[in-house]
């Protein structure tokens, strides 16, 4: 069994995200367009494909997409996860899955919140959105003596 690192959930534009202790990881369909005060990995397989992201009903949205996972596997979706979680520069850091829309605005919704859910039935794996003080901030490079 693929040992999975810890998992969170947020948005692009969190401010919580700079100099944290984990690897940030998209799984949106579009990245931003502008430098990210952090460094980030790709992983668009979890992202809605064009046809699920195009339906505007919640339920039926969730539907397709929670389908889309389904189709994609547990095993691959940890096995993807756990490859970015052990990745040299990562190296068994917690991970930070990013989509755009702010979840704590009761108006939206959002597919990373039905990914920490599909990611719980199928795992047992809590994914809570992330907060301030859930993870540390990361280490500063040690400072060289000058003497």
């Amino acid at each position: 069994m693929v040992e999975l690192p810890q998992l969170f959930t947020s948005r692009w534009t969190s401010p919580l995200l700079r100099d944290l202790g984990a690897a940030c990881v998209g799984i949106s369909r579009g990245v931003p367009r502008w430098p990210m005060p952090y460094r980030y990995k790709l992983l668009r397989q979890l992202a809605p494909s064009r046809e699920a992201f195009a339906i505007k009903d919640r339920d039926e949205f969730s539907r397709a997409y929670l389908g889309e996972l389904d189709m994609l596997g547990v095993d691959r979706i940890m096995a993807d996860l756990a490859k970015i979680g052990r990745e040299g520069e990562v190296g068994h850091k917690p991970l930070v899955l990013l989509c755009w829309e702010d979840v704590f605005d009761p108006e939206q919704w959002c597919h990373r919140r039905l990914l920490a859910g599909w990611l719980h039935e199928h795992l047992g794996v809590e994914v809570p959105e992330l907060v301030a003080g859930a993870l540390p901030r990361a280490s500063p490079p040690d400072q060289a003596t000058l003497f």
